[in-house]
């Protein structure tokens, strides 16, 4: 059991979601660069393989199925022939790439029908059962999995008893097994730096395309520094993942790591995909103040904690090189976020910190939910009406999914909320919703959201209204780096810079419009004004 090979999956996705519509993002995969950063210090040789990534530049597969992104199949097969290994590791982090996950593990047993298969991530760990009714998965891992994936593959090796590894789910006499998760790692310091070295590093970089559209400077990459939720949003897994103890690293190890990336890798960004990273504020403190040592930038793209911010920490962010940050707002009334999302935010401290961020300069980004059971239509309309109040530089409105394992979904299907749920296309989870209450339809909640992104952020952003040209500039071409074919983004993109004085940059975009569609009548007008 020497040679370990880690597989991150293609991505498949329905026609209707194709990369134009819904860009692919393309981030190292943190948990297998941690399982194998422990696996080679027990002596394995290991090797990761970031599907995606590595088949960045491949031309998409196209089927009957959907369309495919990242390394083909037959690709992904002479890897595994290649490197032979004694045991394969499948990330399956989210729901819509389970699907690819399975698939992954069907190739593995084409390879060679004796590899065992093990499968981990968040999907896996809040539907064990379900994954193990796969007859090309042998394990699955709940949780966070470098100890159990570890302490697995020495008893394979040693030939010795598996079936009391904690979070570990197996079959025995043709039945499925699962081992609840009880154990987290209390010291994360102990844990080695993830295995950087065994991804294409220069990829991620090249294809600028982290989950969040910001991203100042590169190479940049991305780092954990703590793992753990003391929130209980009704609407959320990654407890189950993770805990709902807050753990932290020392921020002397979590500088040591920047410091390792910096020299190794020139690293001049760091993304940090902390849910808590300024929950202890001392330490938080304590690695902002190392970061501006070292003359970097850094971001925090998953949305921090509102409840454990303030002006203090928002003033040495700016000081020590962050650039944006988000606020995980989720709703503008206090009874959705309390009594039905479990979130603990309060509504009447969120302007002073998002004004205290746009104050000192940060780019400021807020996250919102609509359609959360419960919730009328004049609840969704508060909450479009509180994110217009607070002036973000961007607003992302979500649509509430009933994801796995939480509180959420088994509200849903106790008031019978789910849709057609057996016939839903797994791989649009997070991006559609199957939920219908009394109160709206999902496609009453894509109109609704469509609109609402469409009002804030381009037709009545506050950038654009107030004059601060440069900011939203910068903003809307982002987009049309990543969505080209986006008419409205280079409509007022076009509108940007008519107010800047720079008309001939304006015309060419309003003339980009008509080339994207010839009947955008605002386009028209605008150039005719200018003719």
């Amino acid at each position: 059991m020497k040679k370990i090979l880690l597989i991150d999956p293609s991505l498949t996705r329905p026609k209707d979601m194709d990369a134009e519509k819904l860009r692919i993002g393309v981030v190292p995969p943190l948990g297998l660069a941690y399982i194998a950063g422990v696996m080679e210090k027990e002596g394995h040789e290991v090797k990761i393989v970031d599907c995606i990534a590595e088949g960045i530049g491949d031309k998409p597969e196209y089927s009957e199925d959907g369309i495919k992104y990242g390394l083909s199949d037959e690709a992904v097969k002479k890897i595994i022939k290649d490197f032979s290994p004694d045991v394969v590791g499948v990330s399956c982090l989210f729901s819509n790439k389970s699907l690819d996950a399975h698939n992954t593990c069907r190739l593995v047993k084409e390879c060679n029908p004796e590899i065992p298969t093990v499968m981990g991530g968040v999907h896996v760990t809040v539907t064990p059962g379900e994954t193990l009714e796969d007859e090309n998965v042998d394990f699955v891992v709940l949780g966070e999995g470098e100890y159990t994936f570890r302490d697995l593959v020495t008893a394979l090796e040693q030939e010795t008893d598996f079936s009391k590894i904690d979070g570990l789910g197996f079959k025995k006499n043709g039945k499925n097994h699962i081992n609840p998760k009880t154990k987290f790692i209390e010291n994360l310091d102990e844990l080695p730096f993830p295995a950087r070295h065994l991804l294409k590093m220069e990829i991620y970089s090249k294809a600028q395309s982290p989950h969040s559209m910001d991203l100042k400077k590169t190479p940049y990459t991305t780092m954990l520094s703590s793992r753990g939720c003391i929130a209980g949003c009704t609407y959320c897994c990654l407890k189950y993942m993770s805990g709902r103890k807050f753990r932290t690293r020392s921020a002397e190890n979590v500088i040591k790591e920047i410091k390792h990336l910096v020299t190794k890798y020139n690293i001049n960004e760091i993304h940090f995909e902390d849910d808590n990273l300024t929950l202890d504020k001392e330490r938080a403190l304590k690695i902002f103040e190392g970061i501006k040592k070292l003359g970097i930038n850094f971001n925090i793209p998953s949305g921090s904690a509102l409840y454990a911010m303030d002006e203090e920490i928002i003033e040495k962010m700016k000081e020590s090189g962050a650039h944006t940050i988000s606020f995980a707002v989720e709703s503008g009334n206090q009874k959705v976020l309390s009594r039905f999302m479990h979130k603990p935010v309060v509504l009447s401290k969120v302007k002073p910190l998002v004004d205290k961020a746009k104050q000192v300069g940060l780019k400021v980004k807020g996250f919102f939910i609509i359609g959360y059971p419960g919730e009328t239509k004049e609840n969704i309309q508060e909450t479009i009406d509180f994110a217009r109040k607070l002036k973000f530089d961007w607003s992302h409105f979500f649509i509430a999914f009933p994801h796995y394992g939480t509180e959420l979904r088994a509200l849903c299907e106790s008031k019978g909320y789910l849709r057609n749920i057996d016939d839903y296309d797994i791989r649009k989870s997070f991006y559609t919703t199957s939920i219908e209450t009394p109160e709206f339809t999902p496609e009453y909640l894509r109109k609704v959201q469509e609109l609402a992104n469409l009002d804030l952020n381009f037709r009545n952003n506050p950038n654009l209204l107030e004059g601060n040209l440069e900011r939203v500039i910068e903003d809307f071409k982002s987009v049309i780096k990543l969505y080209p074919h986006l008419e409205i983004a280079h409509f007022y993109l076009g509108v940007a810079y008519e107010k800047k004085g720079l008309l001939k940059n304006a015309k060419k975009e309003w003339q980009k419009v008509l080339e994207l569609n010839p009947n955008y009548t605002e386009a028209k007008e605008m150039l005719k004004k200018y003719d």
